[in-house]
């Protein structure tokens, strides 16, 4: 279930991507304008796993806005019950 809350919030910000700007600005302490241009990247990741198959990750949102210094982001909307292991996958995919 999880894999639809995850795909509509990707969809989301794919579609509106001005939205996002005001809810990094909120999040991060920002104060972009919403003229930036957002440039998303690939949220499909391997993680090599010494010995075994590769695993595909798939982000929610790997992202730069190009303000005067461009900034990389990377948002997770956790869509499932806590597991308390969302801290790992984010440095998973972020490795």
């Amino acid at each position: 279930m999880a894999n639809i809350y995850d795909g509509a919030f990707r969809t989301i910000l794919n579609d509106c991507r001005k939205l996002i700007i005001p809810v990094i600005n909120e999040i991060f302490g920002e104060t972009y304008t919403g003229k930036e241009e957002i440039r998303f990247y690939p949220n499909e990741h391997f993680l090599d796993q010494q010995g075994k198959a590769d695993r595909e990750r798939i982000t929610d949102t790997n992202f730069t806005v190009l303000g005067k210094i461009p900034k990389k982001y990377h948002v997770e909307c956790e869509s499932s019950l806590p597991d308390g292991k969302i801290m790992i996958r984010l440095f998973e995919y972020d490795a």
